[in-house]
C-alpha cells in the first residue's frame, strides 16, 4: 500500500537569532514529517528551542536555514494555537470568544453562534455561554482556548504547553477533552509538553530535542491503543516506554551506562 502524502515536512530546520555576543542557535538541523490527523508530541529540556520550532511550523518565524513544505498544497493550511495562557478577550463572552476566528473570516453571525454553541457542548460547557473570562477557573479558560482553536476546523493544531499551569487533577481532565476533541474533529496535532506523561497518553509519536541547539535525538512511535485512559501510566509498557524517554532526556541515566538491560 502507498505511504499516505504527508500533511507538512520539516526539512533541515535551522533558527539563528543575533545576540549582544554574536548569534544563539536555537535550532539546528530539524527535519520531520507529519502525517493527516497525527498527534504528535515534542519534548525536550527547559529552553532548548521547541517554542521556536512551534512557530517555525506556524509561519510565525521564518526559519534561518531549511524550510517547511505542505505536500500536495497551494497554500498553508489552516493553522490553530493554543498557549500556556488562554489569551481570551476578557470583554467578550465565552461565545463569543470562541466566534473570534469564524467572525474574523466572514461568517455569518447565525451560523458562527450555532458552531460555537456545538464547540460548547464538545468541551463541556454548557450554560457557560454568557460568561466573562474573568468568572472562570484556570482549566474552563483552556477549554475556551481549545474551542476557539478548533471552531475554524484547522488542518493543523499546534499547542504550546497549554496545561503547563494548571493543577494537576484538572491537567488530567483536560487531557481527556482534548482528545475526545481531537478524535472528534480529526485534527493533525502538534504539541510541545514537558511532561513525559502527557506525551505518552496523547500523541502518536514522541519527538525528543536535545539541550539547545534544538536536534531530533529520539523518535519514538507510541503504539497503544485508543482510546487511552489516566490508568494506562501504571502499565508495565508504559513505564518502559516513560523510562525511555526520560533516559534520552538526561533526566534517569541510562542501563546501558549502567550496567542494565533493556
Amino acid at each position: 500500500m502507498a505511504k499516505e502524502t504527508p500533511l507538512l515536512r520539516a526539512e533541515h530546520i535551522n533558527v539563528i537569532f543575533p545576540a549582544d555576543d554574536g548569534e544563539l542557535e536555537a535550532v539546528a538541523d530539524v527535519s520531520f514529517s507529519l502525517q493527516p490527523q497525527e498527534f504528535l508530541a515534542v519534548v525536550g529540556p527547559s529552553g532548548c528551542g521547541k517554542s521556536t520550532l512551534l512557530r517555525v511550523l506556524a509561519g510565525l518565524l521564518p526559519p534561518t536555514r531549511g524550510r517547511v513544505v505542505f505536500p500536495g498544497r497551494e497554500s498553508r493550511p489552516r493553522v490553530g494555537l493554543v498557549f500556556q495562557d488562554a489569551n481570551l478577550m476578557p470583554w467578550r463572552t465565552v461565545l463569543r470568544n470562541i466566534t473570534l476566528p469564524l467572525e474574523l473570516q466572514g461568517v455569518p453571525w447565525e451560523e458562527a453562534r450555532r458552531r460555537a454553541e456545538a464547540m460548547i457542548a464538545l468541551v463541556g460547557l454548557e450554560g457557560f455561554a454568557d460568561t466573562l473570562p474573568r468568572d472562570l477557573s484556570g482549566g474552563m479558560a483552556q477549554r475556551v482556548a481549545l474551542a476557539r482553536a478548533f471552531i475554524h476546523k484547522p488542518d493543523l493544531l499546534l499547542l504550546d504547553e497549554p496545561f503547563t499551569a494548571l493543577d494537576a487533577l484538572t491537567r488530567e481532565r483536560l487531557w481527556d477533552e482534548l482528545l475526545g476533541i481531537w478524535r472528534h474533529e480529526r485534527a493533525t496535532v502538534v504539541m510541545v509538553t514537558h511532561s513525559v506523561t502527557e506525551a505518552l497518553l496523547l500523541s502518536d509519536r514522541v519527538l525528543v530535542l536535545t539541550e539547545r541547539p534544538a536536534r531530533v535525538r529520539l523518535e519514538l512511535k507510541v503504539d497503544f491503543p485508543r482510546p487511552r485512559h489516566a490508568d494506562l501510566r501504571y502499565t508495565a509498557a508504559f513505564g518502559e516506554l516513560a523510562r525511555l524517554l526520560r533516559e534520552n532526556l538526561g533526566v534517569l541515566p541510562s542501563r546501558a551506562s549502567t550496567g542494565g538491560m533493556r
